[in-house]
């Protein structure tokens, strides 16, 4: 209720604003406000206007809600109606202007209007601007009914202002197409044919946006859909009120009314008292003023005045980013190079399918969103061609496939209740002169944003900066190794490159380093001063897997200040890195030789503590780290009993925890937008005592315990003796740390040779957990939800970040984790979603019957079979101690159970088989009663959408109507009414 009075405020205030707008008619002309008002209150004293206005509700709320898509995009907007309201303006605007001119003529009273001592300008705009009021209600009904369904869907929370810049949008097409169907209305006597004329002649404006039908050239076709209402109207749909976009609908309205004055004033210069016509002095004057109008329609356009566009909505879903706004103006500004030579622009092809899942909704409404926003800013230096409503097998597919490489991707989506497979197309290419950047595919769990300015970075920028990775037995960057096969041989094992770095590659040069020899810092010119880094940041994996010479020369890079950031983990995941073992396990393979380096003298050389116990192996003793671990209540995903193990941490911020204290620091760019991070089997990290470097903590458990890695790996088998070593929780510990000494600079130095090695010039990020480079947490941002469970792991972004606060890059902090709101049908969501449960939750029960039949088949065929087996046993043991036996007798007894065993494994096969048929037809039953169900509770929405609103507008016609045909009746007497 509270939104539907703010949404009454609203249009109480727009009102108020136009009558203010009308006031001067009322004031200095007179007659024509007498006119305005003779023919508003004409129109809605009639129950004809009525039948209009009904249907002109009953249309816009069939569009809005009736669709399919409607509930596929599951966004709380108008979306639908806004594709076809072009063509149910060319319904209704002409039911409006057919009579402002050709009824006065069929009813004669066009020269009773002429010869009122009104000049013709005071009718035409009396008469338009009673057009425009009358508009203006129906669009009010329209809009207060539509908002009311909206609000029972989504259970009031709506964006309101979204919803009135898309109203407003209505507005500002309406009142264009009424100046155009005036025009209409002055050529014709007839209304059936100035009907016609109005539709006639505002079809083009409305159909310009499906050029594509009939034009072939790619070019006539964008410039004719540049002059569509659709295209116009565009911006008012995504909440923009755009400068240009009412300077397109204002000149409309100008030219009809210029126009109209000039057919209204036709029997001064058709012929005058000499007889003399002036048609083409009056033709000439019409096409001239054409001509200024489109004029100034181009030169707002395609100037500064275009970018001029406020984004009144509540959630900002068009609005970009500042960083982006910024590299946008500074793009725009470019037009030269060094040289003075213009620089190419920056091209950007989008190709689009038309229908998308559910799932990919969002991704698809964001990367419009921002392509188009993208055009307006950038000016002369971006062009976007966005090729929308692609199908798989269409012509533009096949030029994206082979210009680009974009291909259909097939995808896999549960659409009301059920699993579908199909073909989605969601690519962009990004090119500069001779460089180019290919998005192929975007998933849904992709920051659209984010990726399209890396890759506008990418090809404007002059160089990529280099993050150099440095080698050690994890083997990120992909390699071979040599491991002992299946029957005991040696052979060669690929590994693949971790996914992470194919996302460094889009952004950085990344490049691998060989630590067995110094390590390069700094390029040099001619002279040998040096220019920039050689690496800008650089990276390393399990630095405990390296030579005791790598170690050296990595010691060295970093106090002569190279930025670094290390990841060391105690017990690596076997799934993320099955090669590479843990920090104080001796090395599995020979690379660059057999020693392992001592990790201590880098935690000395940072300043780290790191605790450890010494516990005997064998005939040796070895030093185990200690693990975090954390109670299984605090796993937010309860539908993944998997995250239920303590020793898999799950750091979420304050907002998320239900904490008081902050899990990220805030203020280092490293976590900025960081909320949620899993770690696994991961340990803890100390400033020594009287530590000279700064330790600032980025990632910091909530209250946890530790359990020695000793413990932990010997009691993996019995949880509940590891529970025993686990010892009390209580504490914070931290996971990822900044290390940085007082001399830290980005400063060139004079020369490489002057250059020493301190510990000050330390400037290294530290995460104890090398896990965080898994390739899951790629995918799991590409495609969050998961067996029905929606992630927000945030690792990769952790790192990208880390990566960029090492390098000085300060412009995708915002961009990486920007997360836009969109307001969605909640209640249509929780009907589905319960639903959806008992579909789950009677999945469950079958299988859980299905596991009890298969139990109760084994234990049958143990009984069946059990006697004889256990006499044969007892025979074949006594045989065994050499006792008598009868030999015969035991060769059938097998011979029987053998074929006993036979029969019973057949009837358990053919028992099994129509149980596992019997459980697939139940759980579909299930499946197909849930979609029914679903659809059914999306049919009755959209009946309700379609049968309440225009209940309103029928009911006052009615009221008029009975009041009408009452005082008809008051002067009739008794005897003619009996007659």
């Amino acid at each position: 209720m509270i939104e539907f009075v703010y949404m009454l405020v609203i249009d109480i205030m727009f009102l108020l604003g136009l009558l203010l707008l009308m006031m001067p008619l009322g004031i200095w002309r007179q007659a024509a406000f007498a006119v305005m008002k003779r023919n508003f209150v004409g129109y809605f004293s009639n129950p004809t206007g009525y039948v209009f206005l009904c249907l002109f509700v009953l249309l816009t709320s069939f569009a809005a809600f009736w669709p399919h898509e409607f509930f596929t995009t599951n966004l709380a907007n108008f979306d639908q109606l806004n594709k076809f309201l072009p063509y149910i303006m060319l319904v209704f605007v002409p039911a409006i202007t057919m009579s402002i001119w050709a009824e006065e003529r069929r009813q004669g009273t066009d020269e009773l209007l002429l010869t009122l001592p009104a000049r013709d300008f005071d009718i035409v705009i009396g008469k338009y601007f009673a057009a425009v009021l009358v508009f203006t209600v129906s669009l009010l009904f329209s809009q207060l009914s539509n908002y009311a369904v909206l609000l029972a869907m989504t259970g009031g929370d709506l964006d309101t202002m979204l919803l009135f810049s898309t109203y407003l949008g209505y507005w500002f097409v309406g009142i264009a197409m009424l100046a155009v169907g005036m025009v209409a209305s002055f050529f014709t006597s007839n209304l059936t044919v100035g009907f016609i004329f109005g539709a006639g002649f505002n079809a083009p404006l409305a159909f310009f946006s499906n050029a594509d039908v009939i034009v072939s050239n790619g070019v006539w076709i964008q410039r004719l859909f540049e002059w569509s209402i659709l295209q116009r109207f565009e911006p008012f749909g995504r909440g923009l009120i755009s400068l240009s976009s009412i300077y397109f609908f204002v000149g409309l309205v100008v030219l009809g009314i210029y126009c109209s004055l000039i057919l209204i004033g036709r029997r001064h210069w058709l012929g005058g008292r000499d007889g003399t016509s002036m048609l083409w002095h009056y033709l000439l004057r019409a096409i001239f003023f054409f001509v200024i109008c489109v004029g100034w329609v181009l030169i707002v356009q395609h100037s500064p005045l275009n970018q001029l566009r406020v984004d009144i909505s509540a959630e900002k879903v068009s609005t970009l980013a500042d960083s982006t706004r910024s590299l946008l103006t500074r793009l725009s500004s470019q037009l030269n190079d060094a040289d003075g030579r213009p620089l190419p622009p920056v091209k950007i092809d989008a190709y689009v399918s038309g229908s998308v899942p559910t799932e990919y909704v969002q991704t698809k409404y964001d990367l419009v969103n921002m392509l188009r926003e993208f055009d307006v800013l950038g000016g002369n230096r971006i062009q976007v061609n966005l090729h929308q409503g692609i199908e798989p097998f269409s012509q533009d597919a096949i030029l994206a496939e082979k210009r680009f490489g974009i291909r259909p991707q097939p995808v896999t989506s549960n659409s009301r209740g059920a699993i579908r497979e199909e073909e989605l197309i969601l690519g962009v290419a990004i090119s500069n002169g001779l460089k180019r950047e290919i998005i192929p595919f975007i998933p849904y769990g992709m920051p659209v944003e984010y990726e399209l300015m890396r890759a506008i970075n990418s090809v404007s920028e002059p160089r990529k900066l280099t993050v150099g990775v440095v080698q050690t037995d994890a083997l990120v960057m992909g390699g071979r190794v040599v491991v002992q096969g299946e029957n005991g041989k040696p052979q060669v094992q690929t590994i693949p490159m971790a996914q992470i770095f194919g996302e460094l590659q889009k952004q950085y040069q990344v490049e691998e380093v060989q630590a067995s020899t110094p390590i390069q810092l700094w390029l040099e010119d001619e002279q040998g001063k040096p220019t920039h880094r050689r690496y800008d940041v650089l990276l390393i994996a399990q630095p405990s897997k390296m030579t005791p010479t790598e170690m050296k020369n990595l010691i060295d890079a970093i106090q002569l200040g190279q930025p670094t950031v290390i990841f060391e983990d105690f017990l690596p995941s076997p799934d993320n890195f099955p090669i590479v073992r843990g920090t104080f396990f001796p090395r599995a393979m020979p690379r660059a030789g057999s020693e392992s380096a001592d990790i201590s003298l880098l935690w000395e050389a940072l300043d780290l503590d790191v605790d450890f116990v010494e516990r005997p192996v064998q005939d040796r003793r070895m030093k185990f780290p200690w693990l975090i671990w954390k109670s299984p209540a605090d796993n937010p995903y309860l539908r993944d009993s998997a995250l239920n193990s303590p020793e898999l941490i799950i750091v979420r911020n304050a907002a998320n925890a239900g904490a008081t204290e902050s899990r990220f620091a805030f203020d280092h760019p490293a976590t900025r937008g960081i909320s949620e991070l899993y770690f696994q089997f991961a340990g803890y990290i100390n400033p020594r005592p009287n530590a000279s470097l700064d330790f600032k903590p980025l990632v910091e458990t909530g209250s946890c315990g530790r359990i020695s890695l000793f413990d932990f790996m010997r009691t993996q088998d019995d949880e509940e003796q590891r529970e025993n070593f686990r010892g009390e929780a209580g504490t914070k510990y931290v996971m990822a740390a900044a290390i940085k000494g007082k001399n830290v600079s980005d400063t060139l130095p004079e020369s490489t040779s002057s250059m020493t090695a301190d510990k000050q010039n330390t400037n290294v990020i530290f995460v104890n957990d090398m896990d965080v480079l898994g390739d899951m947490f790629v995918q799991l941002r590409n495609f969050p939800i998961q067996n029905g469970i929606e992630y927000h792991f945030q690792n990769m972004a952790f790192v990208l970040n880390i990566i960029d606060s090492l390098a000085g890059v300060d412009s995708y902090f915002e961009l990486r984790n920007r997360k836009l709101k969109h307001v969605t049908l909640r209640v249509v969501e929780a009907a589905t979603e319960e639903a959806l449960q008992e579909v789950y939750l009677a999945t469950q029960q079958i299988e859980k019957d299905f596991m009890i039949a298969q139990q109760e088949l084994e234990v049958k065929a143990r009984e069946e079979i059990g006697p004889l087996a256990e006499e044969v046993k007892q025979l074949e043991a006594k045989q065994a101690r050499g006792e008598q036996v009868d030999t015969q007798s035991l060769i059938f007894k097998k011979q029987i159970l053998e074929q006993m065993a036979r029969e019973i494994q057949q009837k358990g096969r053919s028992k099994g088989e129509e149980l596992t048929n019997r459980r697939q037809e139940q759980i579909r039953s299930i499946q197909l009663e849930a979609e029914l169900k679903i659809q059914d509770i999306q049919r009755r929405f959209k009946l309700a959408a379609v049968i309440l609103p225009p209940i309103t507008p029928l009911l006052v016609g009615l009221v008029v109507f009975t009041r009408r045909r009452l005082r008809e009746r008051e002067g009739i007497s008794k005897a003619r009414r009996i007659k």
